[in-house]
């Protein structure tokens, strides 16, 4: 009573801010203590893809990515508790994983990066809250036996979470983009931005063409029935024509290629037909934003190279710079990593340190960006991780998001799991597949908490199933494809 009484007196104030620095901690110290592990993962997903991007784009509340670091550490230190609490299981057989020696591997040229540069305090602890937080997600699903139903409840969540995403663009494009000449970049979802600027709408995009690959999946494997599936499918290409993401075209028939690669490739009229069935949708998406966004631009350029420049094809253009608003492309971000004369042997091995590429926020400028200001060269996640961590770095975070894919796609060729857990598992490879054009894209991989816990998630489900294989109350399900089964396990610790 006492403290509701006090957060009421400070919501009061009429400050959004002091409000959410009082209810924040005590919030998180509630479910802390009240909620477990696997309520904890939920309560993760839900803060990082419906509110904090909601607080920042409609309250505009600049601290909301706080929201969802500290619910990804507090999930992190409750699975500590309760591994150190709870007795060692003999009973679970875990498989030799060595996908972790890369996550170490990153681990070792981050230290690396941060002793030999010696950056400041202020940007180490900027550097520690963007990148290290969602890891816990991935050695989570290292360390614990999930149980299949908590671990369906997670890929069910990304559904409804795709599905809110439908009447909210539709708010945003009717209601705030259209006020705005070109204010499009504003669709964004619940995943974050600001209504002036815009923000993470190819994030949107990816999540939802995740997740419309795991619904495919389900439905390949008759695990959902046709009806539901359309059902989805429509909500996700509502959501790709309003959000006006131009890598969701090439994103879009790759994912649906990929889950129904069999069927496609059965013989060649199957294989003409879905050719002919991506064509109309990479077609539709094309007209749609032609005319909806780009005014019919691409009608008036005569040759293919100029709609493709127009279309986004300046973006990798390496000498792409404007000194006016700092902007650069994602060619010219490597360009100039690459050219970089000042850089000797030992930066371009183990980079300038954490956060170092950095641009500005409230640790201000990192040490190289200075130098290249008013530049801001850490438009792409891979000239984060050339600048920051250097090569070896750079060949740790790829190294590792392979060595998973390839577990991943190994335990799907294998079979051995059940029905529903070969389509997570796929779903996942294609998630991580698709994350390689993330690195030269944008820097979201290593910034953004949304696409953090989105990859990682995926990565971690790969990590559970090679590391524990198929759950014993699964085991029967794992020849054939039956209905989702619908007992509830508990969580068991892993050996």
């Amino acid at each position: 009573m006492v403290v509701a009484l006090l957060v009421g007196a400070v919501a009061g104030l009429d400050s959004p801010i002091l409000l959410t620095l009082l209810a924040g901690p005590m919030l998180a110290l509630l479910l802390f203590f009240t909620v477990n592990a696997q309520g904890m993962l939920l309560s993760l997903f839900a803060v990082t893809f419906l509110v904090q991007g909601s607080l920042l784009y409609f309250l505009n509340l600049r601290q909301a990515t706080w929201v969802a670091v500290g619910m990804a550490l507090l999930f992190i230190m409750r699975i500590v508790m309760d591994q150190m609490v709870r007795r060692r299981q003999k009973d679970v057989h875990t498989q030799p994983v060595t996908i972790m020696y890369w996550v170490m591997a990153l681990a070792g040229c981050y230290c690396l990066a941060l002793v030999l540069n010696r950056p400041a305090v202020g940007q180490v602890a900027a550097s520690l809250k963007s990148f290290w937080p969602m890891f816990g997600v991935l050695i989570a699903f290292y360390w614990v036996r999930w149980t299949p139903a908590r671990l369906r409840q997670l890929w069910q969540l990304m559904i409804v979470i795709t599905l809110i995403q439908v009447p909210v663009t539709l708010y945003q494009h009717l209601f705030i983009a259209s006020r705005k000449v070109g204010g499009f970049d504003s669709v964004v979802g619940t995943f974050g931005g600001t209504q002036l600027g815009g923000g993470l709408s190819a994030v949107m995009a990816f999540f939802v063409v995740v997740t419309l690959a795991f619904v495919l999946a389900l439905w390949n494997r008759t695990l959902m029935s046709t009806r539901r599936m359309l059902f989805v499918v429509v909500a996700t290409l509502i959501v790709i024509l309003l959000g006006e993401v131009k890598a969701s075209v090439i994103w879009l028939p790759i994912a649906v290629f990929f889950i129904l690669r069999k069927r496609a490739l059965r013989n060649i009229r199957t294989l003409i037909a879905y050719g002919c069935a991506a064509a109309v949708m990479c077609s539709a998406i094309y007209v749609t934003y032609n005319q909806l966004y780009w005014a019919g631009n691409m009608d008036r350029l005569d040759t293919i190279g100029e709609k493709l420049d127009s279309a986004g094809g300046y973006f990798f253009d390496p000498d792409n710079l404007n000194y006016v608003t700092g902007e650069v492309s994602r060619g010219a971000s490597l360009a100039l990593w690459v050219s970089d004369r000042a850089t000797g042997p030992m930066h371009r091995l183990l980079g300038y340190g954490p956060n170092a590429s950095k641009s500005g926020g409230l640790m201000g400028a990192g040490a190289v960006s200075k130098r290249f200001a008013p530049l801001h060269i850490d438009a792409t996640a891979l000239a984060v991780l050339l600048w920051d961590y250097g090569i070896a770095g750079a060949l740790a975070y790829i190294g590792l998001i392979a060595a998973t894919m390839r577990a991943g796609w190994r335990f799907v060729k294998a079979g051995q799991g059940s029905a529903t857990q070969l389509a997570a598992a796929e779903t996942s490879v294609l998630a991580l597949g698709l994350s390689f054009s993330l690195l030269i894209y944008n820097r979201s991989l290593v910034d953004e908490p949304t696409m953090q816990l989105l990859i990682l998630f995926c990565a971690g489900y790969i990590v559970q199933c090679a590391r524990f294989g198929a759950h014993p109350a699964e085991a029967a399900d794992a020849a054939v494809s039956v209905a989702l089964p619908k007992s509830r396990l508990v969580l068991r610790p892993a050996s």
